[in-house]
């Protein structure tokens, strides 16, 4: 019988894990504030930052999405009444960022028009996503139900 090179423990792996927690979350949060020096502050093309923005927005939904799937979060009863909420609540959260990053932070007149254009894609987008995170929610939920049996 082979001996492991590091005889590690559960404290030392819990230890390890918050580590690793800790410097990601500081790394994600390094990424959020470098693109929007880059966007807002420096006013650089969106072809210099939307490299950052995509690791951004691609680490954010596979992060909620593994949480809620491999039981991290494990609602006792999804009820549909919360994820309408939970949708609206992203719709509405999106469509005021995306007014706020056009009218104030870039300067640019919206219209009426370019709202509805805002609200569709958002709503479009959110869906999707909350659609997604849903399944997976109810997948962990099954899988953690199947390893209690």
């Amino acid at each position: 019988m082979s001996k492991a090179p590091l005889n590690l423990d559960e404290r030392n792996i819990n230890i390890i894990l918050r580590i690793c927690t800790v410097l990601y979350v500081l790394t994600l949060a390094s990424l959020i504030v470098t693109q929007l020096y880059r966007q807002f502050v420096l006013h650089q093309a969106t072809q210099e930052w939307q490299d950052i923005a995509n690791i951004i927005a691609f680490n954010v939904i596979v992060l909620l999405g593994s949480v809620l799937c491999l039981g991290g979060i494990t609602p006792q009863k999804v009820k549909l009444g919360h994820i309408l909420v939970l949708y609206a609540g992203f719709v509405l959260i999106g469509v005021i960022f995306t007014i706020f990053k056009y009218a104030i932070l870039l300067g640019q007149k919206v219209s009426l028009a370019e709202v509805r254009n805002y609200l569709v894609i958002v709503s479009v987008i959110c869906g999707a996503l909350i659609a997604a995170w849903s399944l997976l929610t109810y997948l962990g939920k099954k899988r953690i139900e199947k390893r209690l049996e």
